[in-house]
């Protein structure tokens, strides 16, 4: 390949990329309800008690795909980097920021919604989107699966701090 060739092909990436994204069901529905808001447009009721009932079993429904496309043997040659990736999220990122959040004087249910934000689990919508983009399922599931079960104990341990420290 010639140096204009390797940069077309990352152009196309790119712009493929770019696609991707923007065809996205999260990005389009995000962008849908931001329609609705500034044109100050309300859902008839039908259709918004249909939406309503299809999102209170998208969650679920999405775990239980997540569960039954589980394979153990597939989870554990990505382990380390499954690993790796939920202590960033449980651990590392709320250690980071809630110094930061401290300093421009978060306190009590403020600093709490910070845990939550920066603490819980990985979403089941990043395992749906590497599927929708062609990524790796495998880790994003494995993450997925790693945060949920251990966020019961770094969210804990990070109220239980929070709480002795006298900041919540």
């Amino acid at each position: 390949h010639s140096r204009d060739q390797i940069g077309l092909d990352k152009k196309a990436q790119i712009r493929r990329a770019c696609i991707n994204v923007a065809k996205n069901p999260i990005i389009l529905g995000i962008l849908a309800g931001l329609l609705f808001n500034v044109l100050h447009l309300t859902m008839p009721t039908i259709p918004m008690k249909a939406i309503t009932y299809m999102s209170n079993t998208a969650t679920p429904l999405a775990l239980l795909n997540v569960g039954a496309s589980f394979h153990l043997s597939d989870a554990i040659r990505k382990f380390r980097p499954a690993m790796v990736a939920s202590t960033i999220k449980l651990v590392i990122l709320p250690a980071v920021f809630f110094p930061a959040a401290l300093y421009l004087g978060f306190r009590q249910s403020e600093l709490v919604a910070i845990l939550i934000m920066l603490g819980s689990p990985t979403t089941i919508s990043s395992y749906i989107m590497a599927k929708n983009m062609h990524n790796d399922g495998v880790l994003t599931a494995s993450i997925v699966v790693a945060t949920t079960l251990l966020a019961s104990v770094t969210l804990t341990g990070w109220i239980f701090l929070l709480r002795t420290l006298g900041w919540i």
